[in-house]
């Protein structure tokens, strides 16, 4: 209960201070008001971020840790079907929440401290999938002579290129699932194929 409770605040302060970034641009925003906003003491910010700039990360590490069960619910589907709705549960938020998640990437990706601690979420998120990959592989239920590391290597990076573009460009209205299915489909025959006949 008090876990949940602790996650909740977590999630509430998270909210807040993008509403307020979103408002007044990151710079701008002190951790007093962000505190303020959500109706605490500035050092109670403190209890559960140690900087402002963890705030941003607390989205990614929120992918995280529910990434492993996203990956095991959809075991009795073929591998491009079983991608679609993973990727899929991933980017929902992203369509529900779009304007606040916005602003959550295009300031990630505006700090180096950031993006190096985002690229360990980054590297448990492909085993994650590489993991998935290779027990269908073990299973039988999909063929391909690519390393299943490679394979989630190539998926991850067309997650976050869509996210990026998507987080960019927003004039297209084009949603971020269609797009990731987009360029999912244009590499898929390579995934399935051989690499001895993808090499030649």
């Amino acid at each position: 209960m008090r876990e949940a409770r602790k996650n909740e605040t977590k999630a509430q302060i998270f909210r807040k201070a993008i509403e307020l970034f979103r408002e007044k641009g990151y710079e701008n925003v002190t951790v007093e008001e962000i505190a303020s906003a959500c109706g605490m003491a500035k050092g109670t910010f403190f209890n559960y971020f140690p900087k402002k700039e963890h705030v941003l990360l607390h989205w990614s590490h929120s992918q995280l840790s529910m990434t492993e069960a996203v990956v095991g619910r959809y075991r009795d589907r073929d591998m491009k079907s079983r991608l679609r709705l993973i990727f899929g549960e991933l980017l929902q938020p992203y369509r529900e929440q779009g304007e606040l998640l916005k602003v959550t990437l295009s300031e990630t990706m505006r700090s180096a401290l950031l993006m190096k601690e985002e690229s360990s979420s980054i590297d448990a998120f492909q085993r994650t999938l590489a993991g998935a990959i290779d027990e269908a592989k073990e299973a039988g239920e999909f063929r391909s002579a690519w390393d299943s590391g490679a394979i989630a290597s190539v998926l991850v990076a067309i997650y976050f290129k869509t996210l990026i573009t998507w987080s960019v460009d927003s004039a297209s209205g084009e949603d971020v699932a269609e797009r990731f299915n987009a360029q999912l489909d244009v590499v898929w025959h390579g995934i399935e194929g051989t690499a001895e006949l993808t090499q030649e």
